[in-house]
């Protein structure tokens, strides 16, 4: 009875949440043991259990031992095991200290619970060492002065803007010494330039020229020569009497002119003469001979001349 009561005691430890310990491990592990003062040392948190194991992460102040100082926390990794079956959670934190000694960082506690056991358990690291030294100096030597900073040398784009300012200054100087010289002068800052203006006659004359060197009826385009010629006829028109000849039949034009008193009757039968050509020509597509076309030109022109202005 009594050897009853053992087995069946053992078998219930055994069912225990203890028995998961043997997949679980926790681990807080230095770099190095040893660092000299002000130095830095890596201090790595970790544990391994099955993969349904809950953790409350141990919670490491920013100072520890009253001298150690954490100067930078890494985040919480987690890597499953092959099987999916364990889990490893691990975190890298640094460490510094300004102060020599000997110091011992106590054991750092891990909580944890394998679900579906609600109980939590609770397990620590081994304590660690570590020593702070000191630099060596050595006090026979004499004490050397401090090493001033080094010369480098400036480069084009360092003096890029120097230079650019000096060119903006002597553009400004510039300025202003040409301006105090043209107010000691009494000459205006700035001279407008007078606009040219060309008087429709002459503006007439250079078109009705540039059509004649273009030789365009000579080389077959005898349409686009009559209207270009009638089209410098009608803005001198316009541009001298007034008229809208753009707008208008070329009986509009010549019915127009008739009462005008600077537009005399044989100058009018010259325009009318060359308008009813160049109608037959865009409309009837008439093909007037070589001595009416050159004939149609010199009466533009004659009508020009003509119908210009008396200079007073």
């Amino acid at each position: 009875m009594r050897f009853l009561q053992t087995y069946i005691l053992l078998f219930l430890l055994s069912a225990t949440p203890g028995s998961f310990a043997q997949d679980i491990s926790v681990l807080a592990k230095l770099d190095t043991n040893a660092m000299l003062i002000g130095d830095h040392v890596g201090l790595t948190l970790k544990y391994t259990g099955p993969a349904k194991s809950q953790v409350i992460w141990p919670f490491i102040p920013d100072t520890i031992l009253g001298s150690i100082t954490v100067i930078g926390r890494g985040k919480i990794d987690t890597l499953y095991g092959a099987d999916k079956q364990s889990v490893t959670y691990s975190q890298q934190l640094n460490l510094t200290c300004y102060d020599s000694g000997f110091y011992t960082i106590p054991s750092i506690p891990f909580k944890y619970r394998v679900l579906p056991d609600t109980a939590g358990t609770i397990t620590g690291t081994t304590m660690m060492l570590l020593a702070v030294h000191t630099v060596k100096v050595d006090t026979t030597q004499a004490i050397k002065p401090i090493i001033g900073p080094l010369k480098v040398p400036i480069s084009f784009r360092e003096m890029l803007p120097w230079i650019l300012a000096g060119l903006a200054a002597l553009l400004i100087i510039g300025a202003i010494i040409w301006y105090l010289n043209k107010r000691k002068k009494r000459e205006p800052v700035f001279v407008l330039k007078p606009r040219i203006v060309i008087k429709p006659h002459e503006l007439a004359l250079q078109e009705i020229e540039k059509l004649r060197v273009k030789k365009l009826w000579q080389a077959g385009k005898t349409k686009e020569y009559h209207s270009t010629l009638t089209e410098i006829l009608r803005r001198y028109i316009e541009d001298r009497f007034q008229v809208p000849a753009l707008e208008q039949t070329s009986w509009e034009i010549t019915n127009a002119l008739k009462n005008h008193k600077e537009c005399p009757q044989p100058s009018l039968n010259k325009l009318d003469s060359l308008l009813s050509l160049a109608d037959m020509v865009k409309f009837a597509k008439a093909a007037p001979l070589a001595t009416e076309n050159e004939k149609s030109l010199l009466d533009g022109i004659e009508f020009v001349h003509e119908t210009t202005p008396v200079q007073q």
